[in-house]
């Protein structure tokens, strides 16, 4: 019997380019639109009803032509950083789909980490209008994963970047400089910053809108990986075009469900999936001028696609 493995971080970074990643989620998201992969809705543990205030997520799914079955589990702990952790934990498991035998455990925070940066970018591939301005607001782990992520496949000729922690913007011009020639501006105000800006992606923690429709021009692309409600419902319901990653799962999470919980949105109301988009099956930006905006939350998929890369390296 084939012996299981543990893998590293630091096996996993040893293994694993950007490039590669944002190319294993463009083709996975293709796979899902094409019908060849099996994936439910995340399923959430919420343990506050028992006196905690952590969080668990399991996010299954089998990939038919990569042969391989696994699981993602991640969560949240508030009492990691007390004792030099980090809030989010996650693990990912692959398995045999034949046999059920074990192939792998591995840490699954870097994994989170280099597909979530790699999706906004996959979405503006294929809906962007222009990519001379990027805008970032959130300069956090997800904000710095998306712009790496996004050097990789625009030229920018200005990347902007704002949040409320100059420490975080500084190091997100500092990381991200490092692998862009294009010229990083930081921004105290969010609306400077999205103004003009041709992609736009929020990745933060905010409890009410940040961004509003009379400061996006039009043809711009918004990407919305942060909090759920980071966009004004005006210039939700004002866009062209709507598009998510898996439909059922933003029935109840991502920029989109408090529309759909209102009843102001509507299933209809949503243009279509990225994978159908990238197979041919549902229509993209069809004129320069339309306002796009995706909730890709996130589908377990990816974690297992980029997963298996990494263990068919590592157990060589």
């Amino acid at each position: 019997m084939t012996k299981s493995l543990i893998i590293t971080q630091q096996e996993i970074m040893n293994n694993l380019d950007l490039k590669e990643v944002i190319d294993s989620v463009e083709r996975t998201y293709y796979l899902y639109g094409k019908g060849e992969i099996i994936m439910p809705t995340k399923i959430t543990l919420d343990m506050e009803p028992l006196g905690s205030s952590n969080w668990f997520i399991s996010m299954p799914a089998y990939i038919k032509p990569m042969d391989v079955v696994g699981i993602k589990f991640i969560g949240g702990f508030n009492a990691n950083k007390e004792i030099g952790l980090p809030y989010i934990m996650s693990q990912i498991l692959l398995n045999d789909p034949k046999t059920g035998v074990l192939r792998a455990l591995m840490d699954g925070n870097l994994i989170t980490n280099m597909r979530t940066g790699a999706q906004s970018p996959v979405f503006a591939k294929y809906l962007a209008s222009k990519s001379d301005i990027l805008t970032i607001i959130g300069a956090g782990v997800q904000g710095r994963a998306t712009a790496l992520s996004m050097v990789e496949i625009f030229d920018f000729k200005e990347i902007r970047v704002s949040d409320l922690d100059r420490d975080a913007r500084k190091r997100f011009i500092e990381e991200v400089g490092n692998k862009t020639s294009s010229p990083i501006l930081a921004y105290d105000s969010v609306e400077e910053a999205v103004r003009g800006a041709d992609i736009i992606v929020t990745a933060t923690t905010a409890s009410t809108p940040i961004v509003y429709r009379d400061w996006v021009k039009p043809g711009a692309v918004i990407s919305s990986i942060g909090s759920d409600q980071e966009l004004d419902e005006e210039l939700i319901l004002q866009a062209d075009k709507r598009y998510v990653d898996h439909m059922e799962q933003n029935l109840d999470r991502g920029e989109f469900h408090r529309c759909f919980e209102k009843g102001s949105l509507g299933e209809d109301d949503i243009t279509g999936e990225i994978g159908d988009v990238i197979c041919g099956k549902v229509v993209g930006r069809e004129s320069n001028d339309e306002i796009i905006i995706a909730s890709p939350i996130g589908m377990g998929c990816l974690d297992i696609a980029i997963a298996a890369i990494v263990y068919d390296r590592v157990s060589g």
